[in-house]
């Protein structure tokens, strides 16, 4: 078989059909390697402040290497890697990235300066911020479009589990580890043997993804398009991808800029360690995780019986309004309410990019659906990155005093909001018709 014929073979269409069975033994295995990414992605967050005092980093080189080390090659693959997934088998490309992952993790635990940690991370996002398209791909071809938006609840959970268990295996570790020096590595820096016990952890899971078969595609219009037959399919949707773009994109300062420095914000503001709150902020994700998925799950679903344009996105417009009040987290007179202002925004974008993702995976054919995510994932990484570590510095210039982090993450959270508000708002006007299952054609 030629490459060319492989490559065919990989994107062969399914024959139209009423019905397919969801396979839940897929579903469920999808949502244990969104688990592992999130877990290895975010498990620096809460432990970043030890890791600054043990390698000597400044303010700036520690914001480069939790923002920018996933940014980096979210940015420069995530489209590469989206065509592939359009173009070749996908389960083989999964194990792949998965492998990034968990060796970058272990990597990270051996990490000697900013130059070895930044490396580390550079490999560990490799696989893990440009696996969310591939995942959503294979998802869309084991369920039907109407069931699709429960089916994605799972893999939110796995996604939104992964970023708690985070904070609650990274803080919560950390702080036993902390306390009892030699009880695994000796001579070696609590916050290097969380490393290396999550990136074994994550080793492991990648076994199971063996187990996964190609499934066949559905809702193909084009088979195996060529770069100028994808670009005219993007143009022509370009004002539905616009507003969806300035939607995420707005929406991921807030949400970028949690994810970065709600540690610091903690220890520097309130007066809490690692050990402390990496169990609660933890719990405060995952159960944001797990309500929001319902919500957005069951939402995204039911809104695409309404007889309006873009109904699928009313779930997204509605979550975005709510979260906006609760950008004030960081400047709650107490841990409690900033705990429950926390879970408020985090549960709206939640809802947010579960119904993003659900929206793309039906109104878009299957052969746009890993690139229109990549973009969606390269916006996100990027505002959630660097950019939010780049205007959150800023802004502290103009914040100044002990509470001035959180003033400059209020501010930020609120401003984005309104601006993602109308994004929303502006995407369910201009959205197209849902994606339907047809004889596809060659591109």
């Amino acid at each position: 078989m030629t490459p060319v014929e492989a490559a065919d073979a990989a994107v062969k269409p399914a024959p139209p059909s009423a019905f397919r069975k969801t396979k839940w033994s897929v579903v469920w295995l999808l949502t244990l390697t969104i688990f592992s990414a999130m877990t290895v992605g975010g498990l620096l967050a809460p432990i970043q402040e030890a890791v600054k005092a043990d390698l000597g980093l400044s303010d700036f080189q520690l914001a480069l290497i939790v923002g920018s080390a996933t940014a980096i090659p979210a940015a420069i693959l995530s489209l590469p890697i989206a065509w592939m997934v359009d173009h070749h088998t996908r389960t083989r490309l999964l194990v792949i990235l998965a492998s990034f992952w968990a060796v970058g993790t272990i990597g990270t635990a051996f990490a000697q300066d900013f130059h070895g940690l930044i490396a580390a991370r550079l490999v560990s996002g490799i696989g893990a911020a440009t696996a969310f398209p591939v995942l959503v791909s294979i998802l869309a071809d084991v369920c039907m479009p109407e069931r699709r938006g429960r089916s994605m609840l799972l893999i939110s959970i796995g996604a939104w589990g992964g970023v708690a268990a985070a904070f609650a295996i990274g803080g919560t570790l950390f702080g036993w580890l902390e306390a009892n020096p030699t009880a695994l590595v000796a001579g070696m820096a609590p916050w290097r043997e969380v490393h290396l016990l999550v990136g074994i952890g994550a080793a492991l899971l990648v076994l199971p993804l063996f187990l996964i078969r190609e499934p066949a595609r559905h809702e193909v219009e084009l088979v195996n398009p060529g770069l100028k037959a994808t670009l005219r399919a993007f143009w022509r949707r370009r004002t539905f991808l616009g507003w969806l773009y300035v939607g995420n994109f707005a929406g991921g300062f807030a949400e970028g800029a949690a994810a970065l420095w709600i540690g610091s914000v903690l220890v520097r503001q309130y007066g809490q360690s690692p050990g402390q709150f990496g169990g609660w902020v933890g719990l405060v994700i995952l159960a944001s995780g797990i309500v929001g998925s319902v919500i957005g799950g069951f939402t995204a679903d039911a809104s695409q019986k309404l007889k309006m344009r873009g109904a699928i996105l009313l779930p997204a417009v509605i979550a975005t309004a709510l979260s906006i009040p609760a950008s004030a987290y960081p400047i709650m007179p107490s841990v409690t309410l900033f705990a429950w202002c926390l879970f408020a925004l985090l549960l709206g974008g939640v809802v947010v990019n579960l119904v993003n993702s659900a929206a793309i995976a039906v109104l878009l054919p299957n052969e746009e659906r890993a690139t229109s995510l990549a973009a969606l994932a390269v916006i996100a990484k990027i505002i959630g990155g660097p950019v939010t570590a780049a205007v959150v510095a800023w802004m502290t210039l103009l914040f100044k005093g002990p509470t001035g982090l959180g003033l400059t993450l209020t501010w930020l959270g609120v401003v984005t909001g309104v601006i993602s508000l109308i994004g929303y708002v502006f995407a369910m006007r201009y959205a197209p018709s849902p994606a339907a299952e047809t004889p596809a054609t060659r591109g």
